[in-house]
């Protein structure tokens, strides 16, 4: 990408008083490499990241179901899997309130 460059150097006299201001132009070259495309796009996290809480949510239940009809040895296997699935559930709720309130923002901006 070319950019014009404005620079405005002072020119002075003899003894030392500013006689004029001249502008030089020039023009360059932004050399820097663009960042490439990563390889997963936001969108397929997402819903990798969906489905994963899905799993989490369906194990919880599973774990929930054994326990209920005697098949769980260790009740903390049960805890720890609804666990697991609650904060998942959190966390992509809160993902999805954070994209609202961006959406809402950039409304209220262009609206």
């Amino acid at each position: 990408m070319e950019r014009l460059l404005l620079d405005f150097s002072q020119v002075y006299g003899q003894n030392g008083a500013q006689k004029a201001a001249r502008s030089v132009y020039s023009t360059y070259t932004d050399n820097t490499k663009h960042k490439e495309t990563p390889a997963v796009s936001f969108e397929d996290m997402l819903s990798d990241s969906i489905k994963k809480v899905n799993t989490l949510q369906l194990d919880a239940e599973k774990k929930i179901r054994d326990l209920a009809i005697g098949d769980v040895e260790d009740i903390s296997e049960v805890v720890l899997a609804s666990s697991r699935a609650d904060t998942a559930l959190r966390l992509v709720m809160e993902i999805r309130n954070k994209f609202l309130d961006a959406y809402q923002a950039l409304s209220r901006i262009t609206g």
